[in-house]
């Protein structure tokens, strides 16, 4: 009935699958896990525990797909019609997850729920200080926020589909860099009016990255913005950055936006990686980013 499907890199899944495991033991449902190891570096010995969980399999890649081939991947080698797609740095806030996305199958006619993201109240050491903010701020939303707007808060680290609304829209495989896979699949379910229904079910999401590594993969995500709507593939019309960007285009003024990038990074840069981030100048950082790269590359 339901497949649960987890890519990996570089973290330890098992207390995740451990965890979700016995809560759908205590189902009877016909269920199965499937993790695929995406060429981590690290944590294969303790990954390999998987091979001995029941009902779950575990696949090791030898070269790294990334994030849309990978979930892809996942969906062809299942065996159910419903779809839980799990991180495999989340861990469910309650035991009852699996229980609230059964009751959804059974007693809804939607096709695709939402759980949600929380973080934990205790604040993390300075070296993690942002991306936990950022999570806090951005990330954790309420479900009656989500509903009023479902397709601006989704995530792929925690959301159940059916098989056949996947296979209508699938992972843009195109996109080979970091960042907005996310965002281009929910943009085609809008676009092909597919419902999103937000529930509260959330996840914790506990693997933090350094406020350096989550600096570099956001210059990263916007990189690949620009590339995937420059090349037509990405619309973004939910997505701030992309809208205000295109006003300055409009206005001819981000050239003034990029200087502002070239002056005042280092200053950004200094709060952003320190133990107090503001996520407004995190925002004005994105924005004169994306104004940069675009006069640097002349990519729009």
């Amino acid at each position: 009935m339901i497949s649960v499907l987890i890519p990996i890199y570089n973290y330890n899944a098992v207390t995740l699958i451990a965890f979700i495991l016995e809560q759908l033991q205590n189902t009877d449902i016909q269920f199965e896990i499937i993790c695929i190891n995406d060429a981590s570096t690290k944590f294969s010995f303790e990954n390999n525990e998987l091979k001995k969980f029941k009902n779950t399999q575990l696949i090791n890649l030898d070269k790294n797909i990334g994030r849309s081939k990978i979930r892809n991947l996942l969906v062809e080698k299942s065996a159910y019609n419903w779809l839980l797609f799990l991180d495999a740095d989340v861990l469910p806030k309650e035991p009852t997850f699996i229980k609230k996305y059964i009751e959804c199958i059974q007693k809804s006619e939607d096709k695709v729920f939402v759980g949600g993201i929380v973080y934990s109240k205790n604040k993390p050491e300075k070296d993690n200080m942002l991306r936990w903010v950022y999570g806090k701020k951005r990330e954790e939303i309420s479900v009656e926020k989500r509903n009023y707007k479902p397709y601006q808060y989704v995530s792929g680290a925690n959301f159940l589909i059916n098989k056949s609304i996947f296979n209508h829209i699938k992972f843009n495989e195109k996109i080979n860099k970091y960042g907005y896979e996310d965002v281009l699949f929910v943009e085609e379910l809008k676009i092909k009016n597919f419902k999103i229904t937000q529930i509260n079910n959330p996840v914790y999401h506990l693997g933090l990255e350094t406020n350096s590594i989550f600096l570099a993969k956001t210059k990263e995500g916007i990189e690949n913005l620009l590339r995937l709507n420059s090349s037509q593939i990405l619309k973004g019309e939910n997505l701030k950055l992309l809208r205000t960007f295109k006003i300055l285009k409009t206005l001819k003024i981000t050239w003034f936006f990029a200087e502002g990038y070239n002056v005042f990074h280092k200053y950004f840069e200094n709060n952003l990686l320190g133990k107090t981030p503001s996520l407004f100048l995190l925002d004005i950082y994105k924005l004169t980013y994306l104004c940069f790269i675009n006069t640097k590359y002349k990519s729009i």
